[in-house]
């Protein structure tokens, strides 16, 4: 019996903890602060956390959901003008080949570029509470989301 309650107890704090990063139950996220993520690729180990001091571009998408693979592939042409500006992809396809596949038929730069093989049944996905359509958001420098699915013109403004 004590050893169930300590695993309920365990569970509570889990989900306490997961629910306490939520953005903001409205779906506003404007004013609210990113919740912290870690991915890693082949070439890297990134924590958001870690990237507080510059602008992040954080875009989610996924290759069947054709907008957010055009808006991925806009934002990594258009951050190579934009200086202080992290750019941070996470994609969510159920095979890790077809997301491979895409990145080089889009032909972005892979250094930034994350696939979270849980897709929709992972943390990232809920914690950011992404839907069809998938998202994209601009924080600042604090970390705080200034801009969502800013378009190329609104990114530069914001940023400038």
């Amino acid at each position: 019996m004590k050893k169930t309650l300590m695993l309920i107890a365990a569970a509570c704090v889990v989900v306490i903890s997961l629910t306490s990063y939520n953005l903001n139950p409205s779906g506003n996220r404007l004013g609210y602060i990113a919740p912290n993520f870690t991915a890693e690729n082949d070439m890297m180990r990134f924590e958001l956390q870690q990237s507080k001091g510059n602008y992040v571009l954080l875009t989610f998408w996924s290759s069947v959901d054709a907008e957010s693979r055009i808006a991925n592939v806009q934002y990594d042409r258009a951050v190579k003008e934009l200086e202080g500006v992290e750019f941070i992809s996470v994609n969510f396809d159920r095979s890790y080949g077809v997301y491979r596949e895409m990145l080089k038929i889009d032909g972005v730069n892979t250094a930034k570029q994350f696939y979270d093989c849980k897709g929709e049944d992972g943390n990232l996905y809920l914690l950011y509470g992404l839907k069809r359509g998938m998202k994209s958001l601009l924080l600042d420098k604090t970390g705080k989301v200034v801009a969502e699915n800013p378009n190329v013109n609104d990114l530069r403004n914001l940023i400038e």
